[in-house]
C-alpha cells in the first residue's frame, strides 16, 4: 500500500493555495508547541529529584612551592569560608592535601548549576584568591575539571570526622558507556546504601570531553575506603575494570 508520507503529499498538492498555507501554519504551530515541551523537558531533567539544580562540580589539582605553602593554606581557606557563608548556590568546597605528595592539594567543589560556578568566579573573594594564583606560587599550573553530577546526587554534608577523601578520572571506550553506567550505579548504589562509612560517592563526564569520567568520594577515615574495598559491589566493579573498558588508566589521588 502507498506510504503515509506519500499519500500526505498527495492530499497537500491537491488542495488550493490557501489550504496548503492554512495547514502549513496549523503544522508550525503544532512543532512550536513540541519544541517548548522538549524545552521544558530538558529544563526539568537539569533539576534534581528534589527540585535542586543538578549539581556542577569541579576536581582540582594545586602543586604548591614549599615556600608558599603558608599563604597558599590562608588563601584558599578565606575564598572557601567566603564562598559557604555568602554565595547562596555554593554547595560545598572540599580540599585536603595528597597522601603522597606533600605540597599537592586536592579540591571538590559543588555549585547549584553552571550559573553558581559562574556566580563564584564574579564574587569578590574569588577575585582576592584569583589575584594570588597570579603571584607564582605553584610549581605546575593548575588542573581543574569540571562536570555535571550523573544522576540525582545529594549535597556532601558539612564536614565532621576527618574524611579520607579521593579524586579519580578514568576514560571509559564509548561501545561501553552504558555497561561502565550500569556497574558505577550499582558501587555507588552499594556504598552509600550498605556502607556506614561511607559518606559521599559522586561522578560526572567531564564538560567538553565524551567518555571521560570524574569521581569524588568520602569516607570516614582510611578504614571506611578499606572497607569500600573489600564489599561485594566494589568486586563487582574491580571485575569490570579487569575487562579493559579504559581508554586511558584509572587515576586515583587521596587526600585529608
Amino acid at each position: 500500500h502507498t506510504p503515509p508520507t506519500t499519500t500526505l503529499a498527495a492530499v497537500v498538492m491537491m488542495m488550493s493555495t490557501r489550504h496548503q498555507r492554512h495547514l502549513i501554519a496549523r503544522t508550525t504551530c503544532v512543532f512550536a508547541r513540541r519544541a517548548a515541551a522538549l524545552s521544558t523537558l530538558a529544563a526539568i531533567c537539569a533539576y534534581c529529584n528534589d527540585g535542586v539544580r543538578a549539581f556542577y562540580s569541579l576536581n582540582v589539582r594545586l602543586r604548591v612551592k614549599a615556600d608558599r605553602r603558608e599563604d597558599f593554606l590562608s588563601s584558599l581557606r578565606a575564598n572557601r569560608d567566603a564562598t559557604l557563608s555568602n554565595e547562596p548556590l555554593a554547595v560545598s568546597y572540599i580540599f585536603g592535601e595528597d597522601e603522597n605528595e606533600r605540597n599537592t592539594f586536592h579540591l571538590h567543589e559543588q555549585f547549584k548549576g553552571e550559573e553558581g560556578f559562574a556566580a563564584h568566579e564574579a564574587s569578590d573573594h574569588f577575585q582576592v584568591w584569583k589575584k594570588f594564583t597570579e603571584t607564582d606560587p605553584f610549581t605546575e599550573p593548575p588542573e581543574a575539571y569540571k562536570f555535571v553530577e550523573h544522576g540525582a546526587p545529594k549535597e556532601i554534608a558539612a564536614q565532621g570526622n576527618p574524611r579520607y577523601c579521593l579524586n579519580v578520572k578514568m576514560g571509559i571506550k564509548p561501545e561501553l558507556r552504558d555497561a561502565f553506567l550500569d556497574c558505577i550505579n550499582n558501587n555507588r548504589r552499594g556504598a552509600l546504601e550498605t556502607e556506614p562509612l561511607a559518606v559521599a560517592y559522586l561522578f560526572g563526564e567531564e564538560q567538553g570531553k565524551d567518555n571521560v569520567w570524574h569521581f569524588h568520594e568520602q569516607y570516614k577515615g582510611k578504614e571506611g575506603f578499606e572497607a569500600h574495598a573489600k564489599a561485594p559491589h566494589f568486586a563487582v566493579w574491580e571485575r569490570f575494570a579487569e575487562s579493559n573498558p579504559f581508554t586511558e588508566p584509572p587515576e586515583v589521588v587521596f587526600f585529608t
